[in-house]
């Protein structure tokens, strides 16, 4: 691979860094979709943060439940690449839901304290752990597979539309063969 000679990097640093630095003033204050999420705020009263929270970490719970099931099957199938998945996947979900934990303190403590800006990050941080929980959950489903998750009876109903016809249309009709053998040949012509 052949180097750039030193005098061209020189060079043309300059110009690349007023490109670089012109991509940075394009924005000139307005918003822009990117930014929209990260500056909205939740309109929510400290209850309705408080209650949505509590909603959020049950829910967390419960696919914590669900992993650690998932873990147990692995375990019975004795499928050290799916309990290998599986465990990462909890480990994951167990750090979450500790800093989870922190944050739902810190929000009660900012309600207490009637600290809005507090708050507001902190159910932030609540939100999001959620759904990284969420992800994660679904991912160690995704470890074991379909089959192992949905037990149960299956059903298969069939319906059949009557305008079908019932005679097999890749069967051309070929006429059938006379394969009886024929009368034998008599000796005198």
């Amino acid at each position: 691979m052949r180097s750039i000679p030193r005098r061209w990097t020189v060079a043309f640093a300059p110009f690349a860094v007023l490109i670089g630095t012109g991509a940075f003033a394009a924005n000139d204050g307005r918003t822009t979709a990117a930014d929209v999420g990260f500056s909205k705020q939740a309109n929510l009263s400290p209850q309705e943060t408080l209650s949505q929270s509590k909603e959020y970490v049950n829910k967390m719970q419960e696919r914590l439940r669900k992993v650690v099931q998932l873990q147990e099957i692995a375990k019975r199938q004795k499928d050290i690449i799916k309990l290998n998945c599986v465990n990462d996947k909890l480990l994951q979900l167990k750090g979450h839901l500790a800093v989870n934990d922190q944050a739902m303190n810190n929000m009660n403590e900012a309600i207490g304290k009637g600290d809005e800006i507090t708050r507001q990050h902190e159910f932030t941080r609540i939100t999001i752990l959620f759904e990284k929980v969420d992800v994660l959950g679904t991912e160690a489903e995704n470890c074991i597979g379909d089959s192992e998750i949905y037990v149960g009876n299956a059903r298969v109903d069939v319906e059949i539309d009557p305008s079908i016809p019932q005679v097999d249309v890749t069967d051309p009709g070929y006429p059938t063969l006379n394969v009886e053998r024929p009368p034998q040949a008599s000796a005198t012509l």
